[in-house]
């Protein structure tokens, strides 16, 4: 079949990092693959300052990892999307695009990967919900909110998958170079800011403790001493971070599904997260992890330092949570995906 992602944007976001990885899967299964994106509009001196960093710094995004046909038009419409099968939007801006694309663009489909109203436009965003698209998600509360906005009870449920696939013997290792890690973003839904003050909490009683952050941008401000920052790592240094990180922190406010804490559980860092919702699917609280309230700097430091200071506690959890972490995988959910557009029986649970 012929089938084109619609992508809100070109960069490092995990959304991006998912449509990539389906388009590729899909393309493996024998399907054309298109994916199209807005392109940035930039004054040309800053267009040629990005390429001319990107070229020498060899920077990279995850659309850059798709195989098949990457398109970056002026705008989303009838003239710049080609003929096909199957269209999915994979936003709610995308979704506003799709609705008014003719119907030689293919069957029409919604991936929806986070409940995005954190920019106001939430009667939009609800309005593209109700649309008349066969709708995908990637958690179970995600599921359960869009069927309530949307009143359609045929959502499918297609958790995300993992890019590390570790054995036992590479995953469940105590000799670790930091005690504590945790993925960066200034945007505030993130909660970069209670990650770093549990991070602060914990040295001050702990000065001997080692930290690793990455992100596509560097922190700024009041940073804990012994820290480690990574800036845009490859997907082979974040395995390696991870692997080489006791005790994994997730701070958001809100996550559709919150990738990061699954692949530092596949590579035996065990994670304490706020209650962003997304890791509900993932983790058990007190079993595979630990969930905190959100904005609780205090309970997050507790939860981090109990593990710290109880090797075989956290060596149990370790164990349950690389466990569980070998129930997603890219290959289960890319075939329950191509069965859906396949017209074959939908899949509802993961």
């Amino acid at each position: 079949m012929n089938i084109t992602f619609l992508a809100p944007c070109k960069d490092l976001s995990g959304g991006i990092k998912v449509i990539a990885t389906y388009a590729n899967l899909l393309m493996d299964r024998g399907h054309q693959v298109t994916v199209i994106h807005p392109k940035v509009q930039q004054p040309v001196l800053r267009q040629f300052k990005r390429w001319a960093i990107k070229t020498v710094k060899n920077q990279q995004d995850h659309l850059d990892s798709f195989k098949g046909r990457l398109l970056a038009v002026d705008q989303i419409n009838d003239e710049s999307v080609p003929v096909g099968d199957i269209i999915i939007a994979t936003a709610w801006e995308t979704a506003e695009w799709a609705r008014d694309l003719n119907d030689d663009k293919g069957r029409k489909f919604y991936f929806v990967q986070g409940h995005e109203v954190w920019n106001g436009q939430q009667e939009r965003v609800y309005a593209t919900l109700k649309l008349p698209f066969t709708k995908i998600t990637i958690s179970s509360w995600l599921q359960t909110l869009l069927s309530e906005i949307s009143d359609d009870h045929q959502i499918a449920l297609i958790p995300n998958g993992c890019d590390f696939t570790l054995d036992e013997t590479q995953a469940l290792t105590s000799d670790r170079t930091y005690h504590v890690g945790m993925t960066y973003s200034s945007i505030p839904n993130k909660g970069a800011d209670i990650g770093l003050g549990a991070m602060r909490k914990l040295v001050h009683d702990n000065p001997q403790l080692k930290f690793v952050i990455f992100g596509s941008e560097a922190p700024v401000g009041n940073l804990p001493p012994n820290l480690t920052v990574y800036v845009k790592p490859s997907r082979k240094r974040i395995e390696q971070i991870y692997r080489e990180t006791k005790v994994w922190m997730s701070s958001s406010y809100e996550e559709g599904f919150c990738l990061p804490c699954l692949e530092a559980m596949s590579c035996g860092s065990v994670v304490v997260s706020t209650d962003n919702k997304g890791v509900r699917d993932m983790i058990k609280n007190g079993q595979t992890g630990y969930i905190t309230a959100p904005g609780d700097i205090a309970e997050m430091a507790a939860r981090v330092s109990f593990l710290l200071e109880h090797p075989a506690s956290l060596g149990k959890m370790q164990t349950r949570s690389f466990q569980k972490s070998s129930e997603f995988s890219w290959e289960r959910s890319a075939h329950m995906f191509n069965q859906l557009i396949s017209n074959t029986q939908p899949i509802m649970a993961a």
